[in-house]
């Protein structure tokens, strides 16, 4: 499972939890009705941040072999908004502190280990309300770090240097 498709799946187990609609902000689909939840990833940090730890060990078929084994951990930062009119102005505020708890709680972090994720509160829960040309849509949301650790295997061929510095000096 990629990274987005991991944040996806916690975003639909929270949308469960709360009984909430959601869709993933900015895209140009049909949004559900009022109110729903949407979900923006914010930024992930750049290649040389990320801690990339390599293995070599022996093959246990193949002796002229290694497997590399590559883990790469990586943290990507979700903003979270609850969205409606005038008529959900406190659901909203409630839905953002829930799920601002639910991140937090043993519940949230094991759906998210289940899904092979870390997840960390990273902000308060903050008023995002903006005015759309005739009205007011109302926001309420916060951001959230998922930490990802992606595990890699490939099979390398195994160089004999004795050899091959014997045949390079004989040249």
């Amino acid at each position: 499972m990629t990274r987005l498709e991991k944040i996806r799946s916690l975003i639909k187990i929270l949308s469960v939890h709360l009984n909430i609609g959601f869709v993933r902000s900015e895209q140009s689909l049909d949004r559900p009705g009022y109110p729903f939840m949407s979900y923006k990833i914010l930024s992930s940090e750049p290649e040389p941040a990320q801690c990339i730890i390599d293995v070599f060990t022996p093959d246990e078929k193949d002796d002229t072999k290694l497997q590399k084994i590559s883990a790469r951990e990586s943290d990507l930062i979700v903003s979270l908004s609850f969205i409606g009119g005038e008529k959900d102005y406190s659901a909203l505020w409630a839905f953002a502190e829930e799920a601002h708890d639910w991140i937090d709680s043993i519940p949230g972090i094991e759906a998210a280990d289940k899904i092979g994720v870390g997840i960390s509160v990273q902000s308060p829960v903050q008023d995002r309300t903006v005015y759309l040309e005739t009205e007011y849509e109302h926001k309420f949301g916060f951001d959230f770090r998922v930490k990802d650790k992606a595990v890699k295997t490939e099979t390398m061929e195994v160089v004999d240097l004795v050899t091959t510095i014997a045949g390079m000096t004989e040249i």
